[in-house]
């Protein structure tokens, strides 16, 4: 269920979209958005809500504010007093901390990542994989999905070894699985299996597929 809005910049669409802007603070009076919900960002696409607390602004760290998108603590501070809808008293405010992820401008391709998808959909998927993988001198997909699974998030540099290819194929063929909604990608975390991806790779364990 799709609720409310969160806006931004266009000079931050770039990196929300990229996975570089995972953070952003609101000075607001009450939590407007709420853990694990997800909202539309106007002209961005869907925002799901990690972690949303409030926090003291002198407690805001450098960290943080180049989470959100920014290279000074005095740029932020700036944004943030000529945003908020009153008055900012920096050294005693409390501003409200939300941290997100972006899952894109569709709700479907949403759905599909998480693994709402028809049986047929899943047969089409693995034709596709068997043509990719046919592009390859050796097998690769199965045996990646299976890594990110079993290890979580993973720079392109980390699968070299897993995938014995370089990695400026790596991050082209991860594009293509991307597109198929079987993994997402993070520029600070990296890739990361979908449950999609998960469930793909239980089939294919279980149907002793052609993909090694």
């Amino acid at each position: 269920m799709l609720i409310g809005m969160i806006w931004f910049e266009k000079r931050f669409y770039d990196g929300v979209r990229e996975g570089r802007i995972t953070l952003t603070f609101r000075f607001w009076d009450t939590l407007r958005v709420l853990r694990g919900k997800i909202y539309r960002s106007h002209n961005l696409g869907l925002l799901r809500i990690i972690d949303v607390d409030f926090k003291r602004f002198q407690g805001i760290t450098l960290d943080e504010i180049r989470r959100c998108g920014y290279e000074t603590m005095d740029e932020f501070r700036e944004d943030i007093v000529n945003y908020s809808e009153a008055d900012v008293d920096i050294e005693r405010d409390r501003v409200v901390r939300i941290e997100f992820e972006y899952i894109g401008e569709d709700i479907e391709n949403y759905k599909k990542s998480m693994g709402n998808v028809k049986d047929s959909e899943i047969f089409n998927i693995k034709e596709q994989l068997l043509m990719l993988e046919q592009k390859n001198d050796t097998p690769w997909i199965k045996r990646t999905l299976q890594t990110l699974k079993d290890q979580g998030c993973l720079l392109s540099k980390d699968l070299e070894p897993v995938v014995d290819m370089p990695s400026e194929r790596i991050k082209n063929f991860m594009r293509k699985l991307k597109a198929l909604h079987l993994i997402s990608s993070n520029t600070r975390r990296g890739y990361s299996i979908t449950p999609l991806g998960a469930k793909l790779l239980r089939h294919l364990s279980s149907k002793d597929e052609e993909l090694l």
